[in-house]
């Protein structure tokens, strides 16, 4: 949508404008420290800060204009602004504005694991920007990320990508009057952000509104476990329903092991994956299909499928030494951390299995109890020490415990403790699973071990 002047803007947000009106901003920015020349600032009231706070930083840094709300502090002057209601409220009709003069088809993900992961995966089989495909930046899929990954989209794109997550009930319904999806793939449907969405009945119905808002004639898309588990919500779908179940469709040929998957498949032919995770192997075959749907050749697709490469954190794989470590830390439920464990107990490797777990975020007053069920079903992993970090990995600790296996369990406070630890504790050679939600923390587990132990550049291995 841009380049936009102020005064245009105004009208969009049903503002007003205050200040230079023939401005003109270049694109949109909503981090006062990425404002750069020409930017124009939108100032969102978060939790932890306020963005009318650094208008003169933003002034100072070439700011176009900003969008504020009305009982903001004043404008420096020479900064053009347009007054709003509601920031959060503008850059919502900002993006319909966007949304209305783009042509491209917007294909809407969600689901309670596997959203960005499903998201980079069908964008790249799609031909990503050479083929006018645009996928949401990282995890862009809130009441915020949506609407800036509108924004962010080139005006000749063909496909738009995007992600649609939520915390509670009513938010689907908001980002669906964003943007309302043309087609729809659900991932899954699993017990995650309890705190806000309370029951799996409700995260059912919530979920299903993407679908329910494809029209007739376009196409959704899901595997069976996810249709089962929508249950009657199913009913209010008038969009063309695929039921993708490619593991199945596969026939069964599906070979190797995590980070060695081959497959002959009957329509991709002969293909080697290097993904972490045989759940992976599903979400991208799926991806595969429905990139055949909009018209990419088979054998492009077979060409794309041994590239693709999970987003990071998501059973991310990185060599150090003999050692491989698995990173799976930019968010966990109960859902997602069972298949990380299954994952590791499936690795092909003499190497001792170790696990570093820690909270599952989000899951409200049934957290306790999640965590202990979890430590309960560790041996199935067949790992030889646990790491926990934090109180969710106390939990979990304490699950395993109860169910009296016979393996070390070393309980730390926070990751850098538990980095500590394994540099002092682990083998030299090993096979080491980070799972947890990003407020654990892990990324510093990895960070001290690739650091401290050589790595091993092996870009097939490596997953980056």
């Amino acid at each position: 949508m841009f380049p936009l002047s102020l005064a245009d803007l105004a009208r969009i947000c049903g503002g007003l404008l205050k200040g230079d009106g023939t401005a003109v901003a270049q694109r949109i920015v909503i981090d006062s420290r990425q404002v750069q020349a020409g930017d124009l600032f939108v100032a969102l009231r978060g939790a932890r800060s306020d963005g009318h706070t650094h208008l003169h930083e933003v002034f100072a840094r070439g700011a176009a204009g900003a969008i504020v709300e009305a009982d903001g502090p004043p404008r420096p002057e020479g900064l053009p602004v347009v007054v709003v209601p509601q920031s959060l409220g503008a850059l919502a009709d900002m993006a319909r504005a966007a949304r209305a003069r783009l042509q491209a088809q917007v294909i809407g993900i969600t689901g309670s694991v596997g959203k960005t992961t499903a998201k980079d995966f069908l964008a790249f089989l799609l031909g990503g920007s050479q083929a006018h495909v645009f996928a949401a930046p990282a995890s862009y899929n809130s009441e915020i990320g949506l609407p800036l990954a509108v924004l962010a989209a080139p005006s000749d794109s063909r496909l738009l990508v995007l992600e649609y997550g939520i915390n509670a009930p009513g938010e689907m319904a908001e980002l669906i009057g964003i943007v309302r999806p043309d087609h729809a793939w659900l991932t899954a449907i699993a017990e995650a952000h309890l705190a806000g969405l309370k029951d799996l009945a409700t995260i059912a119905h919530e979920k299903c509104l993407l679908p329910a808002a494809v029209q007739e004639g376009k196409s959704i898309w899901f595997d069976s476990q996810t249709r089962e588990a929508a249950g009657p919500e199913c009913q209010n779908w008038s969009g063309l329903c695929q039921q993708l179940d490619p593991l199945q469709f596969a026939g069964g040929l599906l070979k190797g092991a995590p980070g060695h998957w081959r497959l002959e498949h009957p329509r991709f032919g002969r293909l080697q994956m290097h993904l972490g995770a045989k759940h992976q192997v599903a979400t991208a075959l799926t991806a595969a299909h429905i990139a055949a749907s909009f018209g990419v050749s088979d054998e492009e697709i077979a060409q794309r499928l041994p590239l693709l490469q999970p987003p990071a954190g998501r059973m991310s794989l990185h060599r150090f030494g003999p050692s491989l470590l698995i990173e799976d830390s930019y968010n966990a439920n109960p859902a997602s951390m069972r298949a990380a464990l299954e994952a590791l107990a499936q690795w092909p490797s003499p190497a001792p299995k170790w696990a570093v777990l820690g909270t599952m975020g989000e899951l409200g007053p049934g957290a306790k109890e999640a965590h202990v069920a979890l430590g309960q079903q560790v041996l199935a992993a067949g790992v030889q020490a646990i790491v926990t970090v934090g109180k969710g990995g106390a939990w979990i600790a304490e699950g395993i415990v109860q169910n009296e296996l016979s393996i070390p369990v070393f309980a730390c406070d926070t990751a850098e403790d538990a980095a500590t630890l394994l540099g002092q504790e682990l083998p030299e050679e090993s096979v080491l699973l980070l799972k947890a939600s990003r407020q654990a923390g892990l990324e510093v587990i990895r960070q001290r071990i690739l650091s401290a132990r050589p790595r091993a550049l092996n870009a097939v291995e490596e997953g980056a």
